[in-house]
This record gives C-alpha cells, sequence and structure tokens, in this order.
C-alpha cells in the first residue's frame, strides 16, 4: 500500500522594510512614457479642507483622482452600518479608477479629506480624448491597476499571516514615515481607526497602544497618536 505524504508551505510575509517604496502617479506616468505635463494640463483640480468627503460609497462614479497634495481616508460601511477605515492614502496615490473604466458603475468606498487636499481629477470623456492617438495613457491606467492589485494582496497576505501586535505597530510605522513631511507629523487618526485598518479587535488595539505609550514609544491624544521612537517602532514590527 502506497502512502501519500502531505507536505506544506508556509507563507512568509514580507518585513516592514524588505519591500520596494510604493510607486506614485508621477513616477508610473513617467515609466509608461507619458509627459506628466500632458497629463497634468488634462486634469482639473480640485480642492478640499479637512473633514470634507471627497465622495461616498454608493454615489455614482465620476472622476478619477490623483493626490497631488494631503492624505485621505478610504472608509467601507459593514453590514452592521459601522463605518470602517481600511486605508490611508498620500500624495502620489491615487483613487477612483474604476470610473475610467465603467463610468456607470458605483463609487466602492467612501473617501474623506484627513487635512487640506489637492487632487488632479479626470473624468471618462477627459480619459477618452487623452487616449486618442496616445497608448501611453492606457499603459499608465494599468500600472496603477497593477499597483493597487499588488497592495491589495500584501494587505490580505499580512491580515492571514501577521501577529495582531505585529500588524498594527507596522501599520503605525508605515503612517509615522508618511506623515513624516506633514505639518504637523502626528498620524490624525483614533485607535479604533488603528484597529479597523489592521483587523484586531478595539479593545485589543488600546491594550497594545497603551503599552507603547508607557514604553515612550507613542504620544496618544484625542484623535492623533504621535511616534516619538520610530526606530523601536520598527523593531516591534517583526523580523527585519
Amino acid at each position: 500500500m502506497s502512502v501519500t505524504r502531505r507536505t506544506s508551505v508556509r507563507l512568509v510575509p514580507e518585513s516592514p522594510g524588505s519591500s520596494s517604496p510604493k510607486p506614485d502617479w508621477r513616477s508610473l506616468s513617467t515609466q509608461a512614457g507619458l509627459d506628466e505635463r500632458e497629463l497634468r494640463a488634462a486634469c482639473r483640480r480640485r480642492r478640499y479642507t479637512r473633514g470634507d468627503t471627497i465622495f461616498h460609497e454608493g454615489d455614482p462614479a465620476g472622476a478619477f483622482h490623483m493626490l497631488d497634495r494631503g492624505w485621505v481616508a478610504v472608509r467601507l460601511t459593514t453590514r452592521l452600518g459601522d463605518v470602517s477605515i481600511i486605508d490611508i492614502l498620500q500624495p502620489g496615490d491615487t483613487f477612483g479608477e474604476q470610473a475610467l473604466i465603467h463610468g456607470a458603475g458605483q463609487r466602492s468606498a467612501s473617501i474623506t479629506a484627513l487635512e487640506r487636499v489637492e487632487t488632479l481629477t479626470l473624468d471618462p470623456d477627459g480619459f477618452r480624448e487623452l487616449c486618442r492617438g496616445n497608448p501611453a495613457v492606457y499603459e499608465f491606467l494599468l500600472m496603477v491597476l497593477s499597483g493597487r492589485l499588488r497592495e491589495t494582496s500584501h494587505q490580505l497576505l499580512e491580515a492571514r499571516y501577521v501577529p495582531a501586535d505585529q500588524r498594527l505597530f507596522r501599520c503605525l510605522a508605515k503612517l509615522a514615515e508618511s506623515f513624516r513631511t506633514a505639518t504637523d507629523s502626528a498620524i490624525p487618526l483614533t485607535q479604533a481607526d488603528l484597529a479597523s485598518m489592521t483587523g484586531i479587535t478595539r479593545s485589543t488595539a488600546n491594550r497594545l497602544l497603551r503599552r507603547a505609550e508607557e514604553d515612550g514609544l507613542l504620544e496618544i491624544s484625542r484623535g492623533r497618536i504621535r511616534v516619538v521612537d520610530p526606530d523601536r517602532l520598527r523593531g516591534r514590527s517583526g523580523p527585519a
């Protein structure tokens, strides 16, 4: 009688510093062979103040946005009606790409400005006009979509294979680096926001954050978290 041996494969997620920096829309346009000046000229600049909702989940699809200044929160509504932050986007990121693929669709998430925000927007008509005689525009959109898929896959991998405490500290380290260039380098999120972003319970997030604050890694105030020792924080994010 033959015996079949089963082997298991253990996926090891990338460490916080092992992945290459996420390319922004400006570098992607250059890689695609698209003149950034031409791309900007085809767009409309929109400005938002802190707290503004750029669009709501379920709204009719409108324009594709390229973040030129400021940070935004991506929010989803759960089946129970709770609103959770799933991501923070920074200058160079994009959102609303699906509007260029099927203009009659709906927004899949809500986007809210965390501070003063400026975006460059391109609607489906403008996109088609830009595409005429310029195949680099299609290449640019494909690269944007590919980057979005790669980022989503990485987030799913972390959610399944990285312990809760490491996920939280990795998220904090990433946000601290992102907001380092902001006017106020504090992260404008609550402990509940961080819990929803990392897929852990609020009580677990509160416990881990309080411990980190007691150890001198963080300063927590109402609606804001400041990382005061980023090196030690990264040390708690898991093996390099």
